[in-house]
């Protein structure tokens, strides 16, 4: 299959799931809500299924036959940090999403518009934005815009049906976003910061960890 024909294909697979959420709708808000709701799943499996579609670019546009030093280096990254496979990044960015999306709403328990709990953030917000921002960041704008566009609607689904405020939608697009992303190194004129997932041997168990560098 063509690029441009792949292209088509996942906004053709998004665009579908609007109609089939608005049939038979009860009310204008939970038609809405409907169509939200099931983006918030089509768009994660809109991303996953373009780790089959689309071939990821070439890391070195000069000589694509030589790899980069990301490349050289997989073998050595943390399973908790970015730069492994596709599927490995599209299940880490949704696995932070969701974590730090769970931490938030039980630590803050703001009430929503509706009167419900655990409003803050939006978890459909969070969600569609991490697979939005997944797809750009591995295969550019030209397949992103779509996904995005999609997880817009998600995030306004939630306001108008009054299941979530507008901060709360923000909010949660910020962590989808930035869950794709690893910022563990700072660097400054005379010093360096970094914070890096490590896998490390726990009672001969492998367990998560952090490891702080801090040079002068």
């Amino acid at each position: 299959m063509k690029a441009p024909t792949r292209g088509v294909a996942l906004a053709l697979l998004l665009a579908w799931l609007l109609p089939v959420g608005a049939a038979e709708p009860s009310n204008r808000h939970s038609s809405i809500e409907r169509v939200g709701s099931l983006l918030q799943y089509g768009i994660p499996a809109t991303a996953l299924l373009a780790t089959w579609l689309i071939r990821r670019p070439a890391p070195n546009a000069d000589d694509p036959a030589m790899p980069d030093e990301d490349t050289q280096s997989k073998g050595d990254r943390s399973i908790l940090a970015m730069g492994g496979t596709p599927r490995h990044d599209l299940s880490l960015a949704l696995g932070r999403t969701w974590l730090a999306t769970e931490a938030l709403k039980y630590s803050i328990d703001e009430t929503r518009p509706d009167g419900g709990r655990h409003s803050f953030p939006s978890g459909h917000a969070s969600i569609a934005f991490a697979a939005a921002e997944f797809i750009r960041s591995e295969y550019g704008w030209r397949y992103a815009a779509p996904a995005y566009l999609a997880a817009g609607f998600v995030g306004w689904s939630r306001i108008e049906s009054k299941r979530h405020y507008v901060h709360d939608v923000i909010a949660g697009a910020a962590l989808g976003v930035l869950a794709n992303h690893d910022f563990w190194h700072w660097s400054g004129r005379t010093s360096e910061f970094t914070l890096a997932p490590l896998t490390m041997d726990w009672n001969g168990k492998l367990a998560p960890g952090l490891q702080f560098e801090f040079d002068f």
